[in-house]
């Protein structure tokens, strides 16, 4: 799932995401504009804080 997509649909912002999950902004833009991936760890923290499943958030 791309998160552009994701943070639509979910009404959440970047900057929120990243103070939710202890990430800069500026990783959390990487991400969305696909420069860099997030941990697994990351991912997982993704997944619990907007209650999205792992395995669609790593498709």
């Amino acid at each position: 799932m791309m998160l552009k997509e994701l943070f639509k649909s979910k009404g959440v912002k970047q900057k929120w995401l990243a103070n939710k999950i202890g990430v800069s902004e500026v990783t959390v833009s990487n991400w969305v504009m696909k420069k860099t991936e997030p941990s697994l760890k990351n991912y997982q923290k993704i997944s619990e804080v907007l209650g999205v499943p792992l395995k669609e958030l790593m498709e």
